[in-house]
Order: structure tokens, then sequence, then C-alpha cells
């Protein structure tokens, strides 16, 4: 078999290429002062309505964001929800959990010797691995660190366990981007130790099997979901809110697929949200169905 170097070469240059698109054309979408108004309200809405969700819980809140299936929307969700929280004065805190395809790093541009994998193994490294995100006033970060050759036993360690408990002395509301449910036992694993879980579900992509067996994963480990964020929503000429059918069931190899060629819509709870589209110009607003 012949081997032509210059199209492998000329294919992983590509790939490269196409996931640093991505990230560009998600970091338009992280919020700031400019961000339109609809969107800044939609984030305004999915924090109170988290808020009311945990208003039994006591000190420090601890939320995971993960999704089915992968390119659903997770992360940059979890990086937003984070920052209307900081702009809320919460002390926040978002944490990169997933040790396998990082992303909050390169999404926010932010760098450290040492992260959440370095921590688990060296927990003296803790201070030197919280960063302070420039743009917001009450917001830090620690990235996912090196990878790890095993990402499930460190997220379900007692160290875990033990980091989560001392930063809740430190923050009132910390943020976990997980990997998607079905393509790893990691979100699962965390799950014992959040309050609460937000499913991300990406409007024309995210499979109706997919997300009903992400949903009996969680079930199992008696996991609380808090909410669905509807990630994607289109809106239609006639100005209604629009969803795709969802997809048939099937998996894909964990990694980075598919762009964002859709304006970002966001969505709280079951049926309600609001989307925008790719300009952020128009918006509407869907009422729940009545049953």
């Amino acid at each position: 078999m012949k081997i032509t170097w210059g199209k492998v070469l000329k294919k992983k240059h590509s790939g490269k290429e196409e996931r640093i698109r991505q990230i560009m054309e998600e970091r338009e979408y992280l919020l700031r002062a400019d961000s339109s108004f609809f969107v800044r309200e939609a984030y305004n809405g999915l924090r109170t309505n988290v808020v009311f969700s945990l208003t039994g819980e006591e000190a420090c809140k601890v939320i995971a964001v993960t999704s089915s299936m992968q390119s659903e929307g997770k992360s940059i969700t979890a990086a937003n929800l984070a920052l209307s929280f900081s702009e809320a004065d919460k002390r926040t805190l978002l944490i990169d959990c997933d040790l396998r395809r990082p992303k909050v790093s390169r999404l926010l541009d932010m760098s450290a010797k040492s992260g959440l994998s370095n921590v688990l193994i060296e927990p003296k490294l803790l201070d030197d691995s919280i960063l302070h995100y420039p743009d917001a006033k009450h917001m830090d970060v620690i990235i996912s660190g090196s990878i790890p050759p095993n990402p499930s036993e460190l997220l379900g360690s007692p160290r875990m366990k033990k980091l989560i408990e001392s930063l809740k002395e430190r923050y009132d509301y910390i943020i976990m981007d997980t990997p998607p449910i079905n393509m790893v036992t990691d979100a699962v694993v965390l799950s014992s130790i959040v309050d609460g879980i937000l499913l991300v579900v990406r409007a024309g992509q995210s499979e109706r099997g997919a997300v009903k067996y992400a949903l009996e994963q969680l079930s199992y480990a008696t996991a609380k979901i808090i909410g669905f964020v509807l990630n994607g929503a289109v809106q239609s000429e006639n100005g209604r809110y629009t969803y795709r059918h969802y997809k048939r069931y099937g998996y894909y190899k964990y990694g980075y697929k598919r762009g964002y060629k859709q304006g970002y819509g966001y969505g709280y709870g079951y049926g309600y949200g609001y989307s925008s589209d790719p300009d952020g110009e128009k918006q509407s607003r869907k009422e729940p169905e009545q049953k």
C-alpha cells in the first residue's frame, strides 16, 4: 500500500485549522457587555431558573453541564452560565472536567502550567492552577491540565471530592464542564458530588435516542437533573420559534466533528426558551405548551 504523505499532512493540518475555526467562532458567543440583549436575557433566565432549582441547597452550589453527544454546545453554555453568575456578583469558579477533549482553555484563551488533573495528583498545585478570568470581576477558572491516562478514576477519586469540598469554601457557585454522557462515564461519575446537572440539547442535531439514553444513565446514578438547555434553535420567517426533529440514534467518535452553522439559541426547561438568528437581531419566545 502506497501512502502519499503530502495528502496525509494536508488532511492533518486541515483538521487542526477546522478546530481553530470552530473555537474562534464560539468565542464570538461568549457573554460580553456588548452581547445581544436577547442572549443576555436568555442566560439571565437560565441563571434565575438554576437558582430557584437549588433553593433548598445551602452554601456553595456545584452544577455540572453536560450533553448526550459531542458538539452540542455544553462548553459555551457552561462558560456563559459562569459569566452570568459572575455578573450577578457571585463568586464563581468554572472547572474544565473534560480531561479527554478539553475546550475551556481554548475557548477562553487561557493557559497555565497545571490544571485539574495535575491538582488531583499533586494537591499543593491548587492555588497556582486557579486563574482569574480578566473579562469578569468575580470569575475564576481551572483548566483541565495534562491529559491523564485514567480520567474517570481521577474524577471519581476521594481527592476530587475533597477538592470540591475545599473549593466550596471559596465560591458561591462552581460550574463544571463535563464530557458527553454517552461517550464516556465521567459525567455520571461526577454526578454524586454535584448539586444538579444541566443537560444541553442542540436543535437539529441532538438525537432523540441519545438524549433518552443519557437520561437513563443519569437516572441509574440517581443524579439530580435540574433542567435542559436548548441550544441552536432557529427562527422562522413568520417569527415563530422552531425546532428540527431529533435525529436517529447513533454513536460518533468523541472528537471535533461538526461546526456551528446556525445561530445560538438558549432555552431552559421543557419547551421554554429564547432563540436568536445568526446576526442576533431577531428574537422570539415560546410559551410552554398546555397539557
